[in-house]
């Protein structure tokens, strides 16, 4: 099968667009964005530090990490309806620090196990209470993440 010029030119036209449709990638991004890491990090300790102190001054210094989690909610709603989607490089810093943050609960979960196995009958009780104070508001604020961003 012969081609002919005008084959040719279709075919390179072809490919210049499949090429620039492709996204850039530069070898030099291929790790982990810690640049984007530490910034996430320190907003995240910025807000639930300025949470915490707010509700000090307002007398309920324990609903500083709540506050906090519903700030950061504010905010990201608010960059979201203003600015569009949340950059994705946001998005992966935060990813990598819940998933590598649930470490720190190991220890306390230990805890945990060995105070309730010394509760005896009240056991049950407390186990309730627990599940039903955490898992509502948890399913509540994934639901509102779910339904608004």
């Amino acid at each position: 099968m012969t081609t002919t010029p005008s084959d040719q030119i279709n075919t390179t036209t072809e490919n210049e667009t499949a090429q620039a449709n492709q996204p850039e990638i530069d070898s030099a991004q291929t790790g982990f964005d810690w640049k984007m890491l530490i910034i996430v990090a320190i907003i995240i300790i910025f807000i639930r530090e300025t949470s915490v102190w707010l509700m000090t001054l307002v007398g309920y210094a324990n609903l500083g990490n709540l506050f906090g989690l519903f700030l950061l909610l504010g905010f990201a709603l608010a960059y979201r309806h203003f600015k569009g989607d949340i950059p994705t490089r946001i998005v992966v810093a935060n990813s990598k620090i819940l998933k590598e943050g649930i470490f720190a609960f190991l220890p306390i979960c230990a805890g945990v196990g060995i105070l309730l196995s010394n509760l005896g009958n009240d056991t049950f009780k407390i186990v309730f209470i627990m599940l039903i104070s955490t898992l509502i508001p948890l399913w509540l604020y994934a639901y509102l993440v779910k339904k608004w961003l």
